[in-house]
């Protein structure tokens, strides 16, 4: 299969999860230095720090400013695993190493793909659930054995920014964080993860009658959301569908790892190949 075939089904669903990507950053914005969601002097954490500002509404534009999820992806020498496990049953998930500089190997592992999005006769058997992407100086290149060229062509110009966009899709944290009403956190403590002391907040808020749970950890030594567990009710994850039941359940999960400079695979003679060097 050439470059030009699985690339763009892994941006077609990537696509799909972000048809809200520039969602309200509100609560992300709130877990940062100098607004971090106060537990007053309450140890028990039985004070619930607030968390968005509009709620129900679909929120408010981005403001560019730097948040969590940024500094997550800021952060060197981690994997970070997302997964989700939507109510119907599928999974999917996207494994991000980053190295001492920056550069990153990526793997996705995708559900098949629904026949009924494509045109009759369409064999979707044919197309891979899986792919890896190696990522240089914030470009992405995915390997071919069809097309010599893949290492000297990258498929995207920009992939920190599509990857920022999956976090925040419907199978991503951050959509269902902004959503969150008022007093959706409480404080449980500082917990070490991953290898980071973070501040954890369980997570239990109301939306249009159903209950978001779960629990995060933030660390703000680096301010980064380095892990998340939400549950979201199949009725707030496809209203349209009142046959669905279930949840879907994602997990953000980041661990500091002593990652392999990410470089691409020996390239063929005649073949150029880019510097790992940002």
């Amino acid at each position: 299969m050439n470059r030009s075939t699985l690339y763009p089904y892994t941006r077609y669903i990537a696509g799909l999860l972000v048809i809200l990507v520039l969602v309200s950053c509100s609560f992300l914005s709130n877990l940062v230095p100098g607004s971090t969601p106060s537990t007053s002097s309450n140890p028990t954490g039985s004070e619930t720090p607030g968390v968005v500002g509009q709620p129900s509404s679909g929120g408010t534009e981005p403001t560019g400013e730097p948040d969590p999820l940024d500094h997550l992806l800021g952060l060197r020498s981690i994997i970070i695993q997302l997964t989700a496990q939507r109510p119907d049953g599928s999974n999917s998930s996207t494994q991000v190493e980053i190295d001492s500089v920056g550069n990153m190997h990526v793997k996705y592992s995708l559900p098949a793909l629904d026949a009924k999005l494509f045109p009759q006769g369409f064999d979707t058997s044919k197309i891979p659930t899986s792919s890896e992407l190696f990522v240089l100086n914030g470009k992405a290149y995915q390997p071919s054995d069809q097309d010599p060229s893949w290492m000297s062509t990258p498929m995207d110009a920009d992939y920190l920014q599509t990857l920022y966009d999956e976090l925040y899709g419907p199978d991503g944290v951050a959509e269902w964080l902004d959503i969150l009403p008022d007093g959706s956190l409480v404080s449980a403590g500082q917990e070490s993860v991953g290898g980071f002391q973070t501040d954890a907040y369980t997570v239990n808020g109301t939306v249009d009658g159903q209950a978001v749970t779960g629990k995060l950890w933030y660390e703000p030594q680096s301010d980064a959301l380095v892990k998340a567990e939400l549950n979201v009710p199949a009725a707030l994850y496809d209203p349209t569908d009142k046959s669905l039941t279930g949840a879907l359940k994602v997990s953000l999960d980041t661990r500091k790892a002593n990652v392999p400079l990410v470089t691409l695979p020996s390239a063929p003679a005649g073949t150029a190949k880019p510097s790992a060097t940002p």
